[in-house]
């Protein structure tokens, strides 16, 4: 880069200091200061040594050892490449070495200095971003795996480092700081897109090998697999459920778990329904995680009078209101979190969740004696028999409603009309 600025037939070396500390280095807005050269090869070489030094006095006031996020690095290297002076060279190598060496990891240490003096291959960072940019994935799919492969590209820094000895170092390390099974498998699937990524864009060649393939295998085959059995709320148990929640003032909450009780509904799609898909007596779920959860479910005798209220005070074409969409448009967040801080609060174990709501239900289905086929249908369960799976158009409305009709709480829950 040229920092060279020509005044009155002499060449000054300028560079700008950034705002924050303009102050502690009490220069003004930028460094300035004549090379005393007319000849502009000789006036750039006295110009980046110069601009070396300043540099190093923008991180001194910074107070910190610049990582291998900030500029720092790559403007000392496109000074390196600048100029073949061996003179100058030799003093942004000094200056690369004695700023590398405030940094604690020597492998990063190691890494700076290569970079400022390229030595070093292409940096991980850009490219994650440009790797990000190209997903086509749900927004919450992408999010979570960029901070996976952020997380790789901060300790690797570059990608002649990856190397498959090295991966395993790393997934060691993820294992000793508790990474259970489920997440390596999470990270290993967004280093396996990221080095796809790399290959498709020509960053490397397509016969370069994943270097994340068998570390990844291994380490989730040893690392510690964490289930969480979930489990059903008993009649009784979910009723003191909503109950608590009338009792906290949250009728929001309370008529989300009254709708789940009377359905067994997954919470997205109770949140989901708009008053339109509520008539004729029937809740029509238009949108679902699977394509056996698009059905009809008759509304029960307990929700009709709550259901009225609910379409009564609808402000926005939903059934049930949500103040806050979510950074991914999931209307059901605010309730999911509502209710999981409640029911810890209540002693309930992490198996119990409002999707433990769907098992209730299905339970006491079985417990009324109603075929499986129908419970599948009000449900939203793929049938597995070939007979009802593939060739039925699947149970008549009035078989639901007399199923549904079967499901009965006590206390409150048993007729939840709010207030």
């Amino acid at each position: 880069m040229n920092y060279l600025v020509l005044k009155s037939k002499i060449y000054y070396a300028a560079l700008t200091i950034p705002p924050e500390v303009r102050d502690s280095i009490g220069r003004g807005v930028r460094f300035f200061q004549s090379t005393k050269s007319k000849s502009e090869p000789e006036a750039l070489h006295r110009a980046t040594v110069l601009v070396a030094g300043w540099k190093a006095e923008i991180v001194k006031a910074r107070g910190t050892a610049p990582n291998p996020k900030d500029t720092f690095w790559e403007s000392l290297r496109r000074d390196y490449l600048s100029t073949n002076d061996e003179g100058t060279q030799l003093v942004i190598e000094a200056l690369a070495e004695k700023m590398a060496s405030k940094v604690e990891n020597p492998n990063e240490a190691s890494h700076l200095f290569k970079l400022a003096t390229d030595q070093a291959g292409a940096l991980l960072a850009p490219l994650v971003e440009d790797w990000k940019g190209s997903l086509r994935l749900t927004q919450k799919t992408i999010d979570q795996q960029h901070r996976d492969v952020i997380r790789m590209a901060d300790h690797f820094f570059s990608v002649e480092a990856i190397k498959p000895k090295m991966v395993k170092a790393w997934t060691d390390e993820l294992m000793k700081a508790g990474a259970t099974s489920a997440t390596l498998e999470r990270i290993g699937n967004g280093c396996h897109s990221f080095w796809r990524y790399l290959k498709r864009s020509g960053t490397l060649g397509v016969e370069a090998a994943d270097p994340f393939d068998g570390s990844f295998t291994l380490a989730r085959s040893t690392a510690k697999k964490v289930t969480i059995v979930r489990k059903a709320f008993t009649a009784k148990e979910l009723c003191t459920v909503y109950q608590k929640a009338l009792s906290k003032g949250d009728e929001p909450l309370a008529r989300v778990i009254a709708l789940g009780a009377f359905t067994g509904a997954r919470i997205e799609e109770i949140c989901s329904l708009n008053v339109k898909h509520c008539i004729d007596g029937v809740f029509r779920i238009v949108d679902s995680k699977t394509e056996a959860g698009i059905r009809q479910v008759p509304i029960h005798p307990a929700l009709v009078a709550l259901v009225d209220k609910m379409i009564e005070g609808a402000t926005d074409g939903y059934l049930v209101p949500s103040n806050a969409a979510g950074q991914y448009g999931v209307r059901s967040d605010p309730y999911s979190k509502r209710f999981g801080r409640m029911k810890e609060a209540m002693g309930f174990s992490a198996g119990h969740v409002f999707h433990s709501i769907r098992k209730t239900v299905a339970t006491l289905l079985e417990q009324a004696e109603v075929k499986e086929g129908i419970a599948a249908d009000i449900l939203g369960h793929e049938k597995k028999t070939m007979t009802f799976g593939l060739y039925s158009d699947g149970s008549s409305m009035a078989q639901k409603l007399e199923a549904i009709s079967k499901v009965s709480y006590p206390g409150a829950l048993g007729t939840p009309e709010g207030k």
